[in-house]
């Protein structure tokens, strides 16, 4: 056990928690300025807002089976119900448990590492350009960072000066952890064996500790079990989705991220409710029946578990890659990207830190302390539990981002370790860690993934049309054509925006001719539809396709 925080380590930590809270407000006044997903939040960062909204209205109960992790609408309702129901009031708040985290981190890693290794990992975590981006966004991992370093203290805690309320404490941090992200239940095994890891007492007091910890995880779920059971006479311990986020990363055209089967619409299966709606309609026409949500979740887990057994091959492969784009240095994203939108706040556009820059040092770190993993088993296990949660389901940078402390810190341990030994001069050893961190480098920049800048930058033009800033829109279909010139739903809203302008009535006639040509080649009928209409709407005449021609 630690012994009390020294005045030094206070101003550090104090120091550390006022950067990262200016950084992340900063960057919450460059995207409130520019970023038009700040106005018009999106997928679940809209159905996060409207359900706060109705909560701190009163409506604690709502409707139907949680669609998403319940904990940061709860969380986001009585932000709302204080300081008002605006999405500027939530963004603070992110911020606000950005810096905590930061603060969280210091305590994690004074108890577990050391001073020097926990303030260093705090500054990182602190300038962390992935975890400032989602701090900008209604997003639930802003709330799980830091409820997952308060488990890890919690348990680390209940291991160090054992008793049955600490260890209860232990396992309703742990339900917490999940009402905010359903998988971290996954992680119960771990906290279940931790137990059993302490010495000096006997099995059966261990087994005793065990059993807590499950109690205080069913204390803290049960309300949502219970509500879930009494509003929709369904049984689920939190919310529905499983089944259908498992199909989403495993299927025969997956691609180690989250994605959608390419017969369904990217758009509308972005949008956590619609994409339900999507998911039930099609298990209840190969059912032959209504079913109910959690019906459609067992559903898709059995034609996830079936593509499986009969694509086995291509699923192990599947895996591969996931397992290295765990690892990656590219932030991977299902409906916003942190590349396409560096360009709304100058603090991103500072050189920050990434997990390009700190995922090999985490990597040496964590070789370099293996023989350590008994005293830090809850930080290893934090991660282990984000890779194995990737395996399963997909690789994103927004449920990565609660495994950045943990690899921070084992960052941090791995630049004290290499300078301590270039400080004594023992070159060998520097030698062998700097060739071990150029290896994790080299893994961590494979060209695992292309980004989809066209679709990023198409969402972004679409964004602007609806806030109606024609200029902005057109310059972000521009720069998605230009990565997919053959995208005729593109070149259509480029030809909306152009009309809506009101003064490019020749740039519209010729992209309107233009989605009219890549029509009738792609043979796209209803595109090429509207383009004529459009077309005869401005006074021209577009000439007849002979029969046959694409």
């Amino acid at each position: 056990m630690r012994a009390a925080w020294s005045r030094g380590e206070k101003l550090g930590a104090g120091l550390i928690f006022a950067l990262a809270l200016a950084l992340r407000l900063l960057h919450l006044r460059g995207i409130a300025l520019n970023d038009p997903f700040f106005a018009l939040p999106a997928t679940d960062a809209l159905l996060y807002h409207q359900w706060a909204i109705e909560i701190a209205r009163g409506n604690w109960l709502g409707e139907g089976v949680f669609v998403l992790a319940p904990l940061y609408a709860y969380f986001l309702g009585l932000i709302y119900a204080v300081f008002g129901s605006k999405i500027a009031v939530a963004m603070i708040a992110n911020a606000v448990l950005g810096a905590l985290s930061c603060t969280l981190v210091v305590a994690v890693g004074r108890r577990l590492f050391d001073r020097r290794v926990a303030l260093i990992a705090s500054a990182l975590v602190a300038a962390d350009s992935t975890s400032i981006f989602f701090g900008g966004m209604l997003a639930s991992a802003n709330l799980v960072v830091p409820l997952v370093l308060l488990l890890i203290l919690a348990a680390q805690w209940a291991h160090e000066s054992p008793s049955g309320v600490r260890w209860f404490g232990a396992g309703f941090a742990l339900g917490l952890c999940a009402l905010a992200w359903q998988v971290l239940l996954l992680f119960a095994p771990y906290l279940l064996i931790w137990p059993v890891l302490s010495e000096h007492t006997s099995a059966l007091r261990r087994a005793g500790w065990s059993a807590l910890v499950l109690a205080g995880m069913a204390v803290a779920i049960l309300p949502a079990t219970l509500r879930n059971y009494a509003v929709a006479d369904e049984f689920a311990l939190v919310n529905t989705g499983g089944g259908i986020s498992f199909y989403a990363g495993n299927h025969p055209h997956a691609k180690g991220t989250y994605g959608m089967p390419r017969v369904y619409s990217r758009v509308v299966a972005d949008a956590p409710v619609e994409r339900r709606q999507l998911f039930a309609a099609v298990a209840e026409q190969v059912s032959g029946r209504t079913l109910k949500p959690t019906e459609v979740s067992t559903f898709w887990a059995r034609e996830t578990l079936e593509y499986i057994a009969t694509r086995p091959g291509q699923w192990l492969r599947h895996e591969a890659l996931k397992f290295g784009l765990f690892w990656n240095a590219a932030e991977l994203w299902n409906d916003r990207s942190p590349t396409a939108e560096r360009a709304f706040s100058w603090v991103r556009r500072l050189p920050l830190i990434s997990f390009a820059l700190a995922g090999p040092l985490a990597l040496l770190g964590m070789g370099i302390l293996a023989f350590e993993w008994r005293r830090l088993f809850l930080v290893y296990s934090v991660i282990e539990f984000h890779l194995i949660a990737s395996l399963i389901f997909s690789v994103l940078a927004r449920d990565r981002m609660s495994a950045i402390p943990a690899l921070y810190l084992f960052a941090s341990a791995a630049a004290c370790w290499l300078w301590e030994r270039l400080r004594s001069r023992r070159m060998p050893s520097f030698a062998l860690g700097l060739a071990a961190l150029g290896i994790a480098a080299w893994l961590v920049h494979l060209p695992l993934n292309r980004e989809n800048l066209a679709m990023a930058y198409y969402r972004l033009g679409d964004r602007f049309v609806q806030l109606e800033q024609w200029d902005e829109a057109i310059e972000y279909f521009g720069r998605s054509l230009n990565r997919d010139p053959g995208a005729v739903s593109t070149w259509s809203h480029l030809a909306l925006a152009f009309e809506a302008r009101g003064d490019s009535h020749r740039d519209a006639v010729h992209t309107w001719l233009r989605v009219l040509d890549l029509a009738r080649r792609q043979e796209f009928h209803l595109h090429a539809a509207r383009a004529e209409q459009h077309l005869r709407d401005l006074g021209i005449e577009p000439l007849v396709a002979p029969p046959g021609a694409h």
